[in-house]
């Protein structure tokens, strides 16, 4: 009996000479939609893996999240933070201590830098979609595809651009922070896309968090520009905006004056929020997959005690199509105007 049941099963699925060509047809039809359910499953299974492991291993670093108060920098004539690297002489600087919830991290890996968070960017239970630790590399690759602990992770970790400093005695104006577009995942800095969907949501995000091993109180960072642009010159027919070679700012302020206007011609969104080069910055950058060769990137200033971050929300708005600059690769497919498809695109 069992072995009528298995011939009559082989004879349903294997071809066999005697069928009509329909038959074959349907047999081999069949055949493969059974192989491709099965790698199916094999790859949601993957995936799911993937994803448990990725979001474990995130929750597990939060217990090193710091829990800091709020103080705002004093504006000085040098300085808003009293140790910046490109306005005075870091040897006239005191020497910042390592804060005692970074030295926890520091025993875990030397190369940890910082704590990045966007504290109202949430999923519906009010988690964090980016609440992470920053470390910074030999090179800007180390950490692509490594973990806090050095072992392999699709998502990486959060770093910093090398040529950018965080030292006890001086610190670059402009810190170039990269992560990951884990569109599948959510992972990494995916959800900084969420900003290109309207100033709504500019405004609901308005404050990151950026806290280096040495601040003892939360340094809060307003959005100045959100915007894309090209990472290699064949996307903008030869010219690029090299934003992540502007790391210090010198004393008259004219490469800064540079710099700034373009992150504000770039920007999908205006505000009044005022720049100077005494200011600290710092710029979010990942990939974004409309078009090739384009970045998504997020610049946001330090704010000090004489900022109103509430007005500067308020005074957010959206930019008419032709006053934003779109680089060429994006305007031959899109169009010059700003796309949102999801941040999991």
């Amino acid at each position: 009996m069992a072995n009528s049941k298995l011939t009559a099963i082989r004879d349903y699925l294997i071809p066999a000479k005697s069928d009509d060509k329909g038959e074959k047809l349907r047999k081999i039809v069949f055949l493969l939609s059974i192989v491709i359910f099965i790698a199916s499953l094999v790859q949601l299974g993957l995936f799911l893996r993937s994803k448990g492991a990725e979001e474990g291993y995130q929750q597990e670093l939060l217990s090193y999240a710091p829990q800091l108060d709020d103080e705002p920098a004093k504006v000085t004539e040098t300085s808003t933070g009293g140790s910046k690297g490109g306005k005075t002489d870091p040897k006239q600087q005191p020497q910042r201590a390592v804060q005692p919830w970074a030295q926890k991290l520091l025993g875990r890996n030397k190369d940890v830098v910082g704590w990045l968070s966007i504290p109202t960017l949430t999923d519906s239970s009010d988690k964090a979609y980016i609440n992470t630790v920053v470390v910074k590399g030999k090179d800007n690759s180390e950490y692509l595809n490594l973990n806090l602990d050095k072992t392999y992770s699709e998502s990486g970790t959060i770093f910093i651009d090398t040529r950018c400093e965080i030292k006890q005695n001086s610190q670059s104006d402009n810190i170039t922070i990269y992560g990951h577009h884990m569109n599948y995942l959510g992972t990494g800095f995916a959800h900084l896309h969420e900003y290109k969907e309207s100033v709504d949501v500019l405004r609901e995000n308005a404050v990151i968090n950026f806290n280096t091993i040495y601040d003892g109180t939360n340094q809060r960072y307003a959005i100045v520009g959100c915007f894309v642009t090209n990472a290699f010159e064949g996307a903008d027919n030869g010219n690029i905006f090299r934003y992540w070679d502007t790391t210090n700012f010198k004393k008259d302020g004219s490469d800064f004056k540079t710099w700034i206007a373009e992150v504000n011609k770039r920007s999908w969104y205006a505000s009044d929020i005022k720049c100077t080069a005494q200011d600290d910055y710092i710029t979010l950058s990942t990939c974004s997959d409309e078009v090739w060769g384009i970045r998504w990137v997020i610049v946001a200033k330090k704010l000090t005690a004489n900022d109103d971050i509430e007005a500067i929300k308020k005074s957010y708005r959206t930019k008419a199509d032709k006053d934003i600059y779109f680089p060429a690769n994006w305007v031959s497919k899109i169009g010059n105007k700003p796309v949102y498809y999801g941040w999991d695109y």
